[in-house]
C-alpha cells in the first residue's frame, strides 16, 4: 500500500501524519523513504505514541503519532550526476562521481577512506572550499572552511580548515553522532563508544551505540 507521511511539529514535540488507503498501528523504530524531485529522503524515528485517527470524504484514511529520534537523510545523487557530466572531461566519470558524491555527503567516511587512492592529494598554494577530500600521509581529511593552502598549513596542522575523516591505521574510531546525510555508519562499521566496541548491525546507522542498530564486539581471545 502506498502511504504518504508529513512531519511536523506539536507543541515542543514532533509528530507524523500518515495518509493512505487503509489506518496504521505503527510502533518502535521506524524508516520511511519518499521521492521528491531531485532527491530521495530518508526519514528515521521511533514513534512513541499514537495521537488520533480521521477519515475524508474520499476515504483517505489518517493516522498521527508523537515521534522522537528522527533524522532525515536526503540523497541528491542526481544533482550530483549533472556535474560528473561537466567535470569529468578526461578523467574515468565513475571516479569522479565517486569523489564528487563523497564530497557531497553521499557516501560515508569508512566507504570514502577505503579509496581514498582516487582523491587528489593536499597541496600548498590550492584555493579549498569547504567539503572537498583531500589525502594526506595515507588519511582523508574534509575541507572545514574555504582557505587558501600554504605550506605549514597541512591538514594535520591545522584543524580549524581540515578534519579528519578517515584514518586507515585506526581500527576502532571513536563514535561520533551523524549529523548530516552520509555521515552514517554503514553495516559493518567498527567503533569505539563509552570503552566499548561496537559494530553496526545496519546500513545508514545514525544510533547511539547501545540504544539501537549496533552489537557489542567479541572481546579478542588471549590464546
Amino acid at each position: 500500500m502506498d502511504y504518504e507521511y508529513v512531519f511536523g511539529t506539536l507543541g515542543d514535540g514532533e509528530t507524523v501524519r500518515v495518509k493512505g488507503p487503509a489506518h496504521t498501528e505503527l510502533s518502535g523504530f521506524q524508516q520511511v523513504t519518499q521521492e521528491y524531485p531531485g532527491e530521495t529522503v530518508t526519514d528515521r524515528f521511533r514513534v512513541a505514541r499514537k495521537l488520533k485517527s480521521d477519515e475524508d470524504r474520499a476515504g483517505n484514511c489518517y493516522d498521527w503519532y508523537e515521534i522522537d529520534r528522527h533524522y532525515r537523510a536526503a540523497d541528491k545523487t542526481p544533482g550530483v550526476s549533472a556535474r560528473v557530466d561537466e567535470l569529468a572531461s578526461g578523467v574515468e566519470a565513475a571516479a569522479v562521481a565517486f569523489c564528487l558524491m563523497a564530497e557531497a555527503g553521499q557516501i560515508d567516511a569508512a566507504t570514502a577512506g577505503e579509496h581514498a587512492g582516487l582523491f587528489s592529494e593536499w597541496a600548498a598554494n590550492v584555493d579549498y572550499q569547504a567539503g572537498q577530500l583531500r589525502r594526506r600521509n595515507g588519511a582523508l581529511y574534509r575541507c572545514i572552511q574555504p582557505h587558501r593552502s600554504q605550506a605549514g598549513w597541512e591538514p594535520e596542522n591545522v584543524p580549524n580548515l581540515w578534519k579528519l575523516t578517515h584514518d586507515p591505521e585506526e581500527e576502532w574510531p571513536e563514535w561520533s553522532q551523524p549529523l548530516c546525510a552520509g555521515d552514517e555508519y554503514g553495516q559493518g562499521a567498527q567503533v569505539t563508544h563509552g570503552g566499548v566496541r561496537w559494530v553496526s548491525d545496519v546500513d545508514g546507522n545514525v544510533w547511539e551505540p547501545g540504544v539501537y542498530g549496533w552489537s557489542r564486539a567479541e572481546p579478542e581471545s588471549d590464546t
